[in-house]
């Protein structure tokens, strides 16, 4: 009678792990050490063990060696795979990112910018509710959400552990949905007794997301035994400018809400407007993308290591002239005195180094060995990054040029050119490499995503050259800056549906766990 066990196989560094898992359930056990735990569902991804091995910063020649010996003498114990609120929560995270940007984030925000169009003004007043509304969905539930799902699925894996609290995690989701809603209607409805309720609503419910979050990171970092990384400055550092950029934005909202003229409507919001978007852009959105890049873009695409370790200068070069920008600038419109311009202006120099810095270190246009569909958003994404700080020491001579005090259109074209071209390219890059290796699905059987890439930089490149133009070419400018919203939101969606798609085809047993007891929390 022929044997129904599986042939033994002898393992290489180009064994799967999806294909080990499959003929040693057991196997299983060694890659949960090393952070696998539950990426892939039942059999883990289809990747090589040697991709496996860099992206975990395990020695692949030991990690080949423990399989085989597990492999030829398979531990006794049967593993059973089960996944857990941990392994699967990110996929909330995605997909209500994913839902805000798709409505009250990016969607609203084209409509805001055809009615900017129609009306060939950027600075029209009775937009600037529904703006502050579309602005807050986008930080808040874009980034943050995706920031929030993305640390609560890789962090503990970067450090082999178990995520503190996945039932806490998940109700930041709530309080963040809950916060996002309340303040957009808020800003509408400001300064009514009910939009002063729903700000507060929105304040204490996003603030204790946030704080939240916050704890269960550093909960969850406390119970490794592995030493810090580098990277993980950056990470900590983003969690304070995430918390401190949340305060400033209910401080803003409650500012503008009690004005008591609009004159000092106005006066309020260019004093805390300007600091506010540079905590949120260059602190929290900053550091956490430079972090989670040093640790993942060299060792996913195999970039190798730079000639100069830089990452601790340009972690205080990022923070120090955050800090620099938002003093200098307070003081300049407070006082009026033009040396705390030559201040701003050394900031503005300063963000221009750490950004090539960044790139320098990350080696992001070295020839890559692990060519995937996510590479070219990565890269494009840097190229936008050195673009848009590029633009920031022109700043205050473009104004005197134009005639302005303050480039409203300029400074717009450079924080589109950040948010959309650097930090949505991003998003959409690091998404569409990690979410089919967690769904256990190959790389070859998705979309190469070139019709979202393509739309996404036309889109983001046509509203920055456009909204300039609009100082010089008005006529020609505003009706056609008006439809480059749309062509955004195209790509987003195009992106989005396709990692939708892919999230619900994780091979995981979730269903057959509905009535079974959750895994008691880690202390």
């Amino acid at each position: 009678m022929p044997s129904t066990e599986k042939p033994a196989i002898q393992i290489t560094k180009m064994t799967s792990v999806a294909e080990i898992v499959k003929r040693c359930p057991t196997a299983r056990r060694i890659f949960d050490k090393y952070g696998l735990k539950g990426c892939g569902g039942e059999y883990g991804p289809t990747e090589p063990l040697a991709f496996f091995a860099a992206v975990h910063k395990v020695n692949v020649e030991a990690l080949v060696a423990e399989l085989n010996a597990e492999m030829a003498n398979p531990t006794p114990d049967k593993y059973v795979y089960q996944e857990s609120l941990a392994d699967y929560i990110y996929r909330r995270f995605f997909k209500a990112a994913i839902l805000i940007m798709l409505s009250i984030g990016g969607l609203w925000g084209a409509v805001n910018l055809l009615q900017i169009a129609l009306g060939a003004n950027f600075l029209q007043v009775r937009l600037i509710p529904a703006i502050h509304a579309h602005a807050h969905a986008m930080i808040f539930g874009w980034v943050g959400l995706f920031v929030m799902g993305f640390a609560y699925q890789s962090f503990p894996r970067f450090k082999y552990v178990t995520l503190w609290r996945p039932d806490l995690a998940n109700l930041t989701l709530v309080l963040m949905l809950v916060g996002i809603v309340s303040r957009g209607a808020a800003e509408l409805l400001q300064p009514m007794p009910v939009g002063m309720g729903l700000g507060i609503l929105a304040a204490a419910t996003e603030f204790a997301a946030i704080s939240l979050f916050v704890i269960i990171i550093l909960k969850t970092a406390r119970q490794s035994i592995e030493p810090h990384n580098p990277y993980e400055k950056f990470i900590f550092g983003a969690l304070f400018w995430f918390l401190a950029q949340a305060l400033l934005s209910d401080f803003f909202f409650f500012a503008k809400a009690t004005a008591a003229s609009p004159e000092e409507f106005i006066r309020r919001m260019a004093l805390i407007d300007g600091p506010l978007r540079d905590m949120q852009l260059f602190g929290f959105a900053t550091l956490i993308i430079a972090g989670v890049s040093q640790r993942f873009v060299p060792a996913v695409y195999s970039l190798g290591n730079p000639k100069h370790d830089r990452q601790t200068l340009i972690f205080w070069l990022i923070n120090g002239s955050l800090v620099l920008a938002v003093a200098s600038y307070v003081l300049l419109l407070t006082t009026g005195n033009m040396l705390f311009a030559a201040g701003l202006e050394f900031a503005y120099l300063l963000m221009v180094l750490w950004a090539v810095l960044l790139v320098m270190q990350l080696r992001i246009f070295s020839k890559t060995t692990e060519p995937d569909r996510s590479w070219k958003f990565i890269r494009a994404a840097y190229v936008w990054l050195l673009f848009a700080m590029a633009m920031l020491p022109f700043f205050m001579v473009y104004g005197v040029l134009t005639h302005q005090g303050f480039a409203h259109s300029y400074m717009g074209a450079h924080r589109h050119a950040f948010t959309v071209g650097f930090i949505s390219l991003m998003i959409l890059g690091v998404s569409a490499r990690v979410v089919p290796i967690l769904a256990g699905v190959d790389a070859k059987d998705v979309s190469a995503l070139w019709g979202p890439f393509i739309l996404l930089n036309v889109g983001c490149a046509g509203r920055v050259g456009l909204q300039i133009l609009t100082d010089f070419l008005p006529r020609i400018a505003y009706p056609l800056v008006g439809l480059t919203g749309f062509v955004e939101v195209t790509a987003l969606a195009w992106w989005g549906l396709e990692l939708w798609h892919t999230m619900n085809l994780s091979k995981t047993h979730r269903a057959k766990l509905l009535g079974a007891p959750l895994p008691a929390p880690a202390k």
